[in-house]
């Protein structure tokens, strides 16, 4: 998913420090994001998703305090969601950007979804999440 080792040890030094939300608390786990671009299109990114928010890489830099509107699959449940996010914070990753984005506004229904989501996954590999 990192773009390097590096980029890997620099995002979780970063969230030791910044814990931007409850990223040791919670599990994430990896999944491709599909990200809403300036022009309106969207674009696939691999990232990692909890119940919190998410995080992604990029060259495109965004704003703290912008609005990101993501799409997920929620494979296993046969179902995408689509919800925003804020962005909390920015994060060096070797030639990209980290995003740190939570959760804005997001309907109940889909935190639902997410939240059974992240709760299959966990059980499918025995509570050892991405981190």
């Amino acid at each position: 998913m990192f773009h390097s080792a590096k980029a890997m040890k620099a995002m979780k030094r970063a969230f030791g420090k910044i814990r931007p939300f409850e990223f040791e608390q919670a599990p994430l786990f990896e999944v491709p994001l599909s990200i809403q671009h300036q022009h309106g299109g969207y674009k696939q990114h691999y990232g990692r998703l909890g119940i919190e928010g998410f995080y992604f890489e990029t060259k495109d830099i965004p704003l703290v305090g912008q609005t990101i509107r993501v799409k997920v699959v929620l494979v296993g449940l046969g179902m995408e969601v689509e919800t925003s996010g804020i962005v909390t914070h920015i994060l060096p990753a070797r030639g990209h950007v980290g995003v740190v984005a939570k959760f804005e506004d997001i309907e109940f229904e889909t935190e639902r979804f997410i939240a059974r989501w992240l709760d299959l996954m966990t059980q499918a590999i025995g509570v050892q999440a991405a981190g």
